[in-house]
């Protein structure tokens, strides 16, 4: 069972941050670094909660905008009628095109090559 409150940050196939949304005791997500100065860490301390605020200012870096102009189309190729963060970052790992970062959640065994957009450059035997 997949369990969309805990996620892997990941680089590739490296993990570089855990986040758990809702851990026991506290309505505060936690997050642990396992990666220092790199612009893509998710929060600047090592380990600790992170307001929701950054969350979704962190989260608002792996999605489309709303602003988009076939955001519609896109919403309803994901089966989303709304807007919604989270949900589209559910369906689509976080994913972006200009960069190795996406989310793995916990009981999930994707790798990297499972959910890159351009496959084609980074595992071009395997189109």
């Amino acid at each position: 069972m997949i369990d969309y409150m805990k996620f892997d940050v990941m680089f590739f196939d490296n993990i570089i941050a855990k986040v758990d949304l809702k851990p026991p005791g506290s309505d505060r997500p936690y997050v642990i670094n396992y990666i220092e100065g790199f612009n893509k860490q998710f929060s600047p301390n090592p380990k600790g909660f992170i307001t929701k605020e950054e969350l979704e200012k962190w989260l608002k870096w792996r999605v489309f905008p709303p602003s988009r102009a076939n955001s519609d189309e896109l919403l309803n190729a994901l089966g989303l009628n709304i807007y919604n963060r989270w949900g589209i970052v559910r369906k689509t790992h976080g994913v972006m095109a200009d960069d190795e970062i996406w989310l793995r959640f916990k009981g999930e065994s994707l790798k990297h090559r499972d959910i890159v957009l351009r496959k084609y450059l980074y595992y071009p035997g395997e189109q």
